[in-house]
């Protein structure tokens, strides 16, 4: 096979890639006060007769995954007492919540439930179980969290413009080529607002960073609302033969 007939093969593979990875939502993960907004149907978990015997309360904290189209599909406990556990986690897995939506897509969304057990002071038949303690009151609109994390691709994908960085002369001089990586914070219209150095040569960093400081891109739009987002960038530098 020719290096040019290679060189096209594997430029096809990585446009094929980029392409799936723009069109692909990550998993989200949110606090539990966004979820409790998109909640439609909870089913209250049964008290277990013995731990109301006993008189044992406490919460349970539950980490749960929800599909794109709003059903519980994995549950795993976190803390909580052995006997009230199981209630918990079979009552969460009948929860339904409408679909979290970032830049009009359903995504699954990662999350914590603490659900309380609570025996009153009347006799123990009077105890109350599954009171979601993130439960907000009379709550009209979904909270949105302040931040989500997405891939390097799907934050391509929303790029708008871009500005090359300048190569530096010294490294020019030294052949001194490789990538920049950065961890940067793109707030919610869309502008770089925060860059970190995670990897990269002295020399290529500092206009790495200047090139993205102004690089813009459509905001991130979760429930119809835009987001602050935390994602990688990668500045490649490469010098020609």
């Amino acid at each position: 096979m020719t290096r040019p007939l290679v060189a096209r093969l594997f430029l096809l593979i990585t446009l094929t890639s980029l392409a799936a990875s723009q069109v692909h939502s990550d998993l989200i993960r949110t606090d539990e006060n966004v979820m409790a907004g998109r909640l439609m149907k909870r089913v209250p978990p049964v008290y277990p007769p013995l731990a109301r015997q006993a008189r044992i309360q406490g919460t349970v904290i539950l980490k749960v995954r929800i599909s794109k189209s709003g059903d519980v599909v994995n549950v795993q406990l976190v803390s909580g007492h052995p006997m009230l556990a199981p209630a918990a986690i079979e009552a969460v897995k009948q929860w339904k919540y409408d679909p979290y939506l970032l830049n009009g897509d359903p995504v699954v969304v990662e999350t914590n439930v603490a659900i309380n057990f609570t025996l009153s002071d009347k006799p123990p038949g009077e105890g109350v179980a599954g009171v979601v303690s993130n439960t907000p009151g009379n709550q009209t609109s979904p909270a949105v969290p302040l931040r989500v994390r997405v891939s390097s691709g799907v934050a391509q994908g929303l790029l708008l413009s871009k500005v090359n960085p300048i190569y530096p002369d010294e490294a020019r001089e030294e052949r001194i080529q490789g990538v920049v990586v950065l961890q940067a914070t793109i707030d919610k219209e869309g502008n770089v607002a925060n860059l970190q150095l995670i990897s990269g040569h002295p020399l290529l960093a500092p206009p790495a960073i200047e090139a993205v400081k102004q690089w813009k891109y459509r905001p991130y739009l979760l429930n119809g609302t835009p987001v602050e987002v935390n994602t990688q960038v990668q500045v490649n530098f490469t010098l020609m033969p």
